[in-house]
């Protein structure tokens, strides 16, 4: 995304514009690296800054977040300084990616104080940092200390300082601009352009450069046109077809097949892109905990199954053990003690001759009640490697699924994940947790076709739910073809009804598309009737058998929505 000067500073004359002379009605942080306020100016906004690493931004957003229950340290200190206070000024501070939100409001003694929140806005670096009217920091989201390496502190008390930059031409400075273009020695004029301004992104350094073909000196018009693009004929806030990005104007330089979506306001672009970015993202993140302790447990029983299998191994000559005892046994009356190996007549092959290794410090018959103790010790071991490859392979199957789930998971989907691994012991409960609101809890996902319900489950919960509560004997009822995947239910209207080609062909698309083969064509889909769904004894919650069933092959398409 061009999160850059040209981008920001049309973003901050639009957000003051729209929401300077507001009123602070309320302040919550729903994320640990986002804060929210919501002002008041002819209607109600919620302004949101968001440090997240991955995504950092400042937009106008109209969704809506769970609040813990206890607000963190630094919500606190907010509603204490600017609850209640009025929005007096939103700039862009240094010519960097921060932005300079100011308030003037009052203290407990009635005296007005002005305080000014730095919205940072620098990838991994980003961070939210309040000051005072003398820019000293009263506290910040992200604490840098006098660490050697560390190029600035932020720390109560310290005087607020941007960070330092290069000797890069700002991108007012025209004359400097078009000099360091004139005398660069870079290949192409966009790496001249990164290499010599400061606060140009990679795609707007592609796209001066694109409408300058390639000339310096055109370059530089291109640059101020951009500087004063707000409000001009040229300014259309838009983003690509897919909402990966946005931009000031469409670029030329990106050759979208799919064209643009306009929007009337950069910040309605830019809410559109970074919503959609931060639900990825927390979505990952809140999973990826889970996904990594499933992973761990998955590895534990692969490596389970491996040690089962050498034991097994090492069982493969037990027989031998029983022959070597019965062998000695029907030979004790000519063999002595302190032989070191003995040959006898195997009668089971034609008395074809068999060397037997013996123990010279024990007698014959002690002999071979050492090989008769060693084949009963390998046939218990033989039989517990077994059982034991068929118990871890169970499990493993069925951590799979789990993975699986984890993998395309929602939120909700998460917390009925966490309950599951809870009840087998696999992730200990956390007990006494504080600060978090319950997650909505989750449901199956139902969609109509040609009057038809159909329910999808997505996690081992809700495939138990669609299986063996909502759907009923006579439903018809879809899987993947040996894959793990989600339960599907097409609900009938009344048991004589015949499901129509189109609404099973939209079933199984979705089943595939909820499954491990979900990137695969041509997947396999078997339908049966739900009454030939049993649960598999023993093998987890939404495992099942079935059978009389026929297939019908789709490509995955998700068809819920």
């Amino acid at each position: 995304m061009p999160n850059d000067l040209l981008t920001y500073k049309v973003l901050a004359a639009e957000l003051s514009d729209l929401l300077v002379g507001g009123r602070i009605q309320k302040i919550t942080m729903p994320e640990r690296d986002e804060v929210r306020f919501s002002i008041h100016k002819n209607g109600n906004f919620t302004l949101v800054t968001s440090v997240n690493p991955n995504a950092p931004s400042i937009r106008i957003s109209e969704d809506k977040k769970d609040n813990p229950f206890t607000a963190p340290t630094f919500c606190m200190l907010l509603r204490k300084h600017l609850l209640g206070s009025n929005l007096t000024g939103v700039e862009i501070f240094s010519n960097d990616r921060i932005f300079a939100l100011s308030f003037m409001g009052k203290t407990e003694m009635r005296d007005v104080s002005n305080l000014t929140l730095f919205v940072e806005l620098m990838g991994r670096y980003s961070n939210l940092i309040l000051c005072d009217g003398d820019n000293r920091v009263l506290d910040s989201l992200i604490h840098i200390g006098f660490e050697a390496e560390a190029k600035r502190v932020i720390m109560p008390g310290i005087t607020y300082r941007a960070p330092e930059k290069s000797d890069k031409a700002e991108l007012y400075e025209y004359t400097k601009i078009a000099e360091k273009l004139q005398n660069s020695e870079c290949e192409n004029l966009t790496q001249a352009l990164l290499k010599n301004v400061n606060g140009l992104s990679k795609i707007s350094a592609a796209e001066i450069s694109f409408r300058a073909n390639e000339n310096s000196q055109k370059a530089v018009a291109v640059i101020k046109e951009f500087n004063e693009i707000y409000k001009s004929k040229i300014y259309t806030p838009c983003t690509l077809a897919d909402y990966s990005d946005y931009f000031i104007t469409p670029y030329n330089c990106i050759k979208s097949a799919d064209g643009y979506k306009l929007f009337p306001t950069l910040t309605g672009a830019a809410n559109a892109c970074f919503t959609l970015a931060d639900n990825k993202i927390r979505k990952e993140n809140y999973a990826k905990d889970t996904l990594t302790l499933v992973k761990r447990y998955r590895d534990k029983l692969i490596k389970k199954i491996g040690f089962a299998k050498d034991k097994l191994s090492e069982c493969d000559n037990m027989e031998n053990a029983r022959l070597f005892g019965e062998l000695l046994t029907a030979n004790l009356y000519r063999l002595k003690k302190g032989e070191k190996e003995v040959t006898v007549e195997n009668y089971y092959e034609e008395m074809r001759p068999v060397k037997i290794p013996m123990d010279v410090t024990k007698t014959p018959q002690q002999n071979a009640a050492a090989y008769y103790n060693k084949y009963n010790k390998l046939k218990r071991a033989k039989e517990f490697s077994e059982k034991q490859i068929v118990d871890y392979s169970t499990q493993l199957n069925y951590i799979n699924s789990v993975y699986e789930a984890l993998s395309r998971a929602e939120i909700s989907d998460v917390e009925d994940i966490k309950t599951e691994l809870v009840n087998l012991k696999i992730l200990k409960k956390q007990s006494g947790k504080k600060g978090v609101k319950n997650q909505p809890k989750s449901a199956p996902k139902c969609f109509e076709c040609e009057g038809f319900k159909i329910y999808v489950g997505t996690n081992n919960v809700l495939n138990n739910e669609v299986t063996f509560t909502l759907g009923r004997s006579f439903d018809t009822w879809l899987h993947v073809k040996e894959h793990h995947g989600s339960h599907v239910i097409i609900h009938k209207n009344l048991e004589t009804d015949v499901i129509p080609e189109n609404v099973l062909i939209k079933a199984a698309e979705t089943a595939a598309f909820y499954s491990e083969a979900a990137k695969s064509q041509n997947v396999a889909v078997d339908y049966t009737e739900r009454k030939y769904v049993r649960r598999a004894k023993d093998a987890g919650l939404g495992m099942v058998n079935y059978v009389n069933y026929k297939t019908l092959f789709v490509n995955p398409a998700d068809n819920s929505k």
